[in-house]
């Protein structure tokens, strides 16, 4: 099982009819983390007409919250929402500040401006994709090494650490789907020729 969630937290900023709409975004992986941004973002910006904000958080059993900040029901904490599930993202807080620019924006304005104002933040923070993976040791001789580094980068893993004795030791980060594959490969590449240890799943980036 893997998830997807924002690679950096970051901020941008729209204006529309004069209206400032400025999304900050953050990786959360609890209600605490969740409270603590929330609670910088509103003192920041303690003059504002309102920080409408919607979060999620937990893999298997997520949490799903999101507040209009006293914009008309469904106009703001909704579609900030509905961006973060359209791009089937976990693990993030997205505060959307509004200062009033004395023009209404009747509600569908609303939505549309919200909308864009989670959207452009989201593309601006990139999403980084987590799966279910593995961590393999694999022992070789010399020999087979650069066959057997060949056919690692080939199979979506990535080598996270290379120790040269009289052996040759590769830690190796793999997506769980494709562990087996991976030694059965290996195993073919060298005639049986080497040891394989298989370290246990995690979730990572890849």
């Amino acid at each position: 099982m893997g998830y997807k969630t924002i690679k950096q937290n970051t901020r941008s900023e729209i204006i529309e009819k004069k209206s400032r709409f400025i999304a900050s975004v953050f990786r959360v992986e609890n209600q605490q983390e969740v409270d603590f941004y929330l609670n910088e973002v509103r003192k920041e910006f303690y003059d504002a007409t309102h920080n409408v904000y919607a979060y999620t958080y937990g893999i298997e059993y997520p949490i799903q919250k999101y507040s209009d900040d006293g914009e008309p029901q469904g106009t703001a904490g909704l579609p900030v929402m509905e961006v973060i599930r359209k791009n089937g993202l976990s693990n993030v807080l997205l505060v959307v500040t509004r200062y009033f620019g004395g023009i209404l924006l009747g509600a569908s304005g609303l939505v549309r401006a919200y909308t864009q104002a989670a959207a452009v933040c989201i593309e601006k923070a990139g999403i980084l994709e987590y799966h279910e993976c593995e961590k393999i040791a694999i022992t070789l001789e010399y020999p087979n090494f650069e066959k057997v580094k060949w056919l690692i980068e080939k199979t979506e893993a990535k080598i996270l650490e290379i120790e040269y004795s009289q052996v040759i030791d590769i830690l190796v980060l793999v997506k769980a789907e494709y562990a087996e594959d991976l030694i059965k490969n290996i195993s073919d590449l060298t005639a049986g020729n080497f040891l394989a240890e298989r370290k246990g799943l995690c979730l990572e980036a890849i």
